[in-house]
């Protein structure tokens, strides 16, 4: 009889109080899951088919992204001592749009385009925070294939991670030459 009591006073409490009913874990879907995002063996896969594995080179994958209305999808990798990089799958014959588009959105701002040598020259870059000993440098590079167009943005402080840029461009160059 005592149980009985308690389990109808908990039950009352669960049906008084939302926070302490629970959904089953059936119902509940993981976010990546809900944008598209499949587990993968290397990392994941997203529905569009671009796979982000979970380490490009020095690179570590931190974030997922959905897609919208410039992009099907991207994955956020973080490198040595913050150095970030952005890999966006576009419909096919729209990166070099992007690139426009990211070139005349940064000049807008009143960011400083830059010439960089090495393999910073075949991107777009602009030199974004001057004020500090190191300045802090955006390149973005678009790549065309057969079915998807692609970019990669990186965020790098000038001199002292210009010589990741080189490796870091290799390593994802390498990835999406396996993407299908």
């Amino acid at each position: 009889m005592r149980a009985a009591a308690l389990l109808l006073i908990l039950v009352g409490l669960s049906l008084l109080q939302p926070g302490l009913a629970t959904i089953p874990a059936s119902a509940q879907v993981p976010p990546e899951k809900e944008a598209g995002w499949q587990s993968d063996v290397k990392g994941l896969r997203h529905f569009t088919g671009l796979r982000c594995p979970d380490v490009v080179g020095p690179f570590f994958r931190i974030k997922v992204m959905e897609g919208d209305a410039d992009s099907q999808a991207g994955c956020i990798y973080t490198g040595r001592d913050g150095i970030t990089a952005v890999l966006r799958k576009h419909l096919q014959a729209t990166g070099r749009r992007q690139a426009l588009k990211f070139s005349r959105n940064y000049k807008a701002a009143g960011f400083e385009p830059i010439k960089l040598t090495g393999a910073a020259a075949s991107g777009v870059s602009f030199r974004t925070r001057n004020w500090t000993p190191n300045s802090l440098c955006e390149t973005l590079w678009y790549f065309s294939a057969k079915e998807a167009d692609y970019t990669l943005w990186l965020a790098y402080t000038l001199p002292t991670q210009e010589i990741d840029v080189g490796p870091a461009l290799a390593a994802f160059t390498a990835i999406l030459a396996q993407q299908n």
